[in-house]
């Protein structure tokens, strides 16, 4: 064989992959597990959606606690042992919203995004001060 020969199939090989998904690829959207569950509008929805926003679950999980407390208070005469197991889950819903919103801070979900407004705004206003102090 040539050297011309060899230079030419290497040209015509595609290159090498990385493992895993490449970027761009929404296969785990439109074949994953849940798949079939999504709507077409959902499917829409999920791709659209950029990074990573806990937000709609945060929500959804606070409103789904109040309401199982509320349906605890409003049932009285309850035998212990099934207030204890009402006590049990919403002891961990909570842990579960406490770890959502952990996670969502680590992210910069709107929480933190909110916290470092606030931070910047603070510091401006001590820099605009101490500019003026120094006038």
């Amino acid at each position: 064989m040539s050297a011309g020969t060899n230079a030419s199939s290497d040209a015509t090989q595609p290159k090498r992959r990385k493992p895993g998904g490449q970027p761009g690829n929404t296969n785990a959207v439109k074949h994953g597990f849940y798949a079939k569950n999504f709507s077409l509008a959902e499917r829409r929805s999920l791709q659209a959606t950029e990074g990573v926003v806990l937000g709609d679950e945060i929500s959804l999980l606070r409103v789904l606690i109040r309401r199982f407390a509320e349906q605890i208070q409003a049932s009285q005469g309850v035998a212990l042992n099934e207030s204890a197991m009402h006590l049990a889950v919403i002891s961990e819903a909570m842990l579960r919203l406490g770890s959502l919103l952990r996670t969502d801070h680590l992210l910069g979900g709107a929480q933190s995004s909110a916290f470092i407004t606030q931070l910047n705004r603070a510091i401006n206003e001590i820099h605009e001060e101490m500019a003026h102090d120094q006038a």
